[in-house]
């Protein structure tokens, strides 16, 4: 399996997560699958929010990875494009 490396000066690495995060829509904060609306909100024991489990790194990664594919698939989408356009352009039908 190929393997991409990105390297990011450590003085940069804040500035480009905060940025994929902004861009992409990371939360620090999520809604609580467990939230108990009967009860009143409680920080400690009932809270609305809980910390969001994925890092920035974490998510910065994913949505990477997701773009490549899209961009693979897309570019997969024009080549057989191209490859029946010319296919037609080449089928003489009188």
């Amino acid at each position: 399996m190929a393997t991409i490396t990105i390297n990011i000066p450590v003085d940069k690495e804040e500035w480009v997560l905060n940025g994929l995060a902004i861009r992409y829509g990371h939360e620090d904060t999520i809604p609580n699958p467990l939230f108990d609306e009967e009860l009143e909100e409680d920080s400690s024991t009932n809270p609305a929010t809980i910390p969001n489990p994925q890092s920035k790194a974490q998510f910065a990664k994913a949505r990477i990875i997701d773009h490549i594919k899209a961009e693979v698939t897309q570019g997969y989408i024009l080549q057989q494009w191209d490859i029946h356009r010319v296919e037609e352009e080449n089928l003489n039908i009188t």
